[in-house]
């Protein structure tokens, strides 16, 4: 019985609805056609698409001989008009809701998340001001992939989208040591969300890459999958503690895997310097490994040099301690038996203070 009662209601509303849209005096369509047409020419609109909320019946219309003069009385907003009769001084002010009045764009065809968009894709079209966060330019969605499925018709909306990332394909398997270049992958976008950290590399890498394990065709490249070419200074033979680094047992060369961060790619890098520790023939040369080799060793012969200018006197001396570069030592002389205070020079050479 209440459901009977509940839609004889809603029919009933219905029914006086129509009649309060339909039994419209005159004076009041005339005003509603005015401020249509007005609104149109204004916004570019159909006057179809143009809603004047004036069926309230406390809304009092007079005739006007004259046309009604119509204006938006605010600069920011489109959603109300002032409406005035010249004849009698009569003013009011209506709301107007504007549909379709936003320039956006729906999809032509259904779409995968995962694609992107092109616009070929889409087609221009006029959307309600009320419904948010539209694309009103295909330039904000250019480099983007959809990240839900569309339908077609649908409205292109910013929250369908997130951001793209480049990744790489292989075409064809690889053997591990093998060299890898561009030709060998097909670069794909791929969802910034979904794409993980390590596939994320420079093209550039791949001018000078091998594979550091077998690759199979399919696989996304990864930043462990590869072994760049490094030119650093690497040891040509084994070279044991406590030796002297020098071009004889180093060589400049390419070097494949992952570089230590204190790797040295330079003989300059070495100039009087010894190891700490052994290292193996091939092994790229680290500053760690290093330390600065001793110019003169305790009980080195020592020529010192005393005096400026043209007038240097030069004699042989003893080292009774060890001593570096620009390093303060003790010297005796072994005729005289005196200690003099000097300063390294280079190998096996002092100068008086």
């Amino acid at each position: 019985m209440y459901k009977h009662i509940n839609l004889f209601a809603f029919i009933f509303s219905l029914m006086v609805f129509a009649t309060n849209a339909q039994d419209l005096p005159s004076s009041k369509e005339t005003m509603i056609k005015a401020v249509k047409s007005w609104a149109a020419s204004q916004t570019g609109l159909k006057e179809d698409s143009i809603k004047v909320r004036a069926l309230d019946r406390r809304l009092q219309v007079p005739t006007c001989p004259s046309n009604f003069d119509v204006s938006f009385p605010y600069k920011t907003s489109q959603q109300t008009v002032l409406v005035t009769c010249p004849d009698s001084q009569w003013i009011a002010y209506v709301g107007i809701r504007l549909q379709d009045n936003q320039a956006g764009f729906a999809y032509i065809a259904a779409q995968d998340a995962g694609e992107s968009v092109l616009k070929s894709s889409v087609e221009a079209v006029k959307v309600s001001g009320s419904t948010r966060n539209v694309v009103t330019s295909l330039d904000d969605i250019a480099d983007l992939l959809l990240v839900k499925n569309v339908e077609k018709g649908q409205i292109v909306l910013k929250h369908h989208f997130v951001k793209s990332v480049t990744i790489a394909k292989l075409k064809k398997d690889i053997l591990k040591g093998s060299k890898i270049s561009s030709a060998d992958v097909i670069f794909e976008p791929a969802s910034s969300k979904k794409a993980a950290a390590r596939t994320l590399f420079p093209k550039i890498l791949l001018n000078d890459a091998i594979a550091a394990r077998d690759l199979v065709a399919g696989t996304t490249l990864s930043r462990s999958d590869i072994n760049i070419r490094h030119f650093v200074l690497t040891s040509s033979k084994a070279i044991s503690r406590g030796y002297k680094i020098n071009a004889d047992n180093t060589a400049v060369t390419a070097f494949f895997g992952k570089l230590p961060k204190d790797a040295l790619t330079s003989l300059d890098d070495i100039q009087q310097m010894e190891t700490i520790r052994v290292i193996r023939a091939g092994q790229p040369i680290r500053s760690s490994d290093l330390k600065p080799s001793l110019m003169i060793k305790k009980g080195d012969t020592v020529y010192l040099s005393v005096g400026t200018g043209p007038l240097v006197i030069t004699s042989t001396m003893v080292a009774l301690e060890n001593g570096n570069l620009d390093q303060q030592i003790i010297l005796l002389n072994a005729e005289s038996n005196e200690k003099v205070r000097a300063l390294v020079t280079g190998p096996g050479r002092a100068r008086g203070l």
